[in-house]
């Protein structure tokens, strides 16, 4: 029976339908004497069975066997985890022990679904390109939901207002503090439900942890917030509170200097490419409708539907945003991005990075001198060759301005990267 298996899968994988006559017997036609053609001793019998049962498919011969074999490969290597297992289906990824299981397994619904799943995402990747008709209906649906679901200016003006009392209000019993507006409010890829985002500039003698609970404390003293609540176990600890004038949800916090930084470098890059931002606010409202952009539910950061965007327009031919970090620079590793720092968006034409590559240099020079007094060359021109390598390493990763001239939508950007 093994062997029938075997000849059956070889055939199907080929793309040829397996004869009648290859398929192994089913317990039935063992007992009856029928052989799979269809013919047998007793050809009454045979038409009285199938009349008794006319709806009763074959079991290696019917159309589920088919698509099982599509579905399953046999695995001639056991599996340490799965000795007892000779097939796994490809789609749902289960090991099955033996044919019958198999056969059980593609009746399941959890089988089907993914059938139907891996239907519906064939027919999406097989339709055709957008014609220029669908592609201007598109994008002025884009453009008219950014109009209607993002902020206007005058929706900023009301939360830079929250942002303004809220400083009175702190700055009365933290006079050394100050308060500054960032996130999607100032980039304008907020919605006009989107949260208030509020970062607290405090002197270094000021304690983290302490500032935030004596901002907890102000916040529901005051009359002009509801709802005050802290959320010091989050990735950014915040003080979370609802203006009772507008209703908005507002997420205080302190020290949260990159995520200024990243706020500026995102509503500069808006101010050159104009479809970036209505881009942004369309992914943000496609993924409010499928209840998939609340962190605090599994969902995925709004932060990160703008760095899709970003990256998508990146990447594009032609690209319409430019590149900020990649092999044009010298000296740019990969494998080490966090050396680079953010510091910054200078004149509107200028994004400053710092490279915190001394530390790395130190390691790699020392280990070429190390390498060079172990093989220790007899010959001085070696060790002047060795000598001047480590010197140029060292010059090369000094303090230097690599100065980067892209044009984009008529404009000249520069980018500067300092080491």
């Amino acid at each position: 029976l093994d062997l029938e298996h075997f000849k059956l899968l070889e055939i199907y994988l080929q793309g040829e339908k397996p004869p009648l006559e290859n398929a192994p017997p089913t317990q039935k036609q063992q007992q009856t004497g029928t052989d799979p053609t269809g013919d047998s001793d007793d050809s009454a019998s045979g038409a009285e069975d199938a009349a008794e049962d006319p709806g009763e498919s074959d079991l290696y011969c019917s159309p589920d066997y088919f698509c099982f074999l599509k579905q399953l490969f046999l695995t001639f290597q056991r599996s340490p985890e799965y000795t007892n297992c000779r097939y796994l289906c490809k789609l749902c990824l289960i090991h099955i022990e033996n044919i019958q299981g198999a056969h059980k397994h593609i009746k399941e619904k959890r089988h089907k679904k993914n059938i139907l799943e891996k239907q519906e995402e064939s027919e999406l990747r097989s339709l055709p390109p957008p014609s220029p008709a669908h592609l201007a209906a598109l994008s002025f649906a884009v453009v008219e939901l950014a109009k209607e679901q993002g902020i206007t200016d005058d929706d900023l003006r009301v939360r830079q207002e929250i942002v303004e009392e809220m400083s009175k209000v702190i700055m009365a019993c933290l006079p050394e503090c100050s308060l500054r507006l960032y996130g999607s409010s100032l980039t304008k890829f907020a919605l006009k439900s989107s949260d208030v985002n509020i970062d607290i500039k405090f002197p270094p003698k000021m304690s983290h942890p302490d500032l935030l609970i004596q901002v907890l404390g102000i916040l529901k003293k005051s009359v002009l917030y509801v709802d005050v609540e802290s959320d010091f176990h989050a990735k950014v600890p915040v003080v979370v509170c609802k203006d009772r004038k507008s209703g908005l949800l507002c997420r205080v916090s302190a020290g949260n200097d990159m995520a200024c930084l990243t706020t500026d470098l995102l509503a500069a890059l808006g101010r050159v490419e104009p479809v970036f931002t209505p881009l942004v606010l369309a992914f943000r409202y496609w993924a409010k409708l499928c209840y998939i952009d609340s962190q605090t539910d599994g969902g995925i950061p709004s932060y990160s539907f703008a760095l899709m965007v970003m990256f998508f327009l990146q990447q594009r031919k032609p690209p319409l945003l430019p590149g900020l970090l990649g092999s044009w620079i010298e000296g740019f590793d990969p494998q080490r991005m966090d050396d680079f720092q953010l510091k910054g968006v200078v004149e509107e034409k200028f994004v400053k990075w710092e490279c915190n590559s001394s530390s790395g240099t130190e390691r790699n020079v020392a280990a070429d001198e190390n390498k060079a007094k172990a093989e220790q060359p007899k010959d001085d021109a070696k060790k002047t060759d060795s000598h001047s390598q480590s010197a140029a390493r060292r010059a090369k990763h000094g303090k230097r301005c690599s100065p980067l001239l892209l044009k984009l939508a008529g404009k000249d950007l520069m980018f500067s990267v300092e080491c």
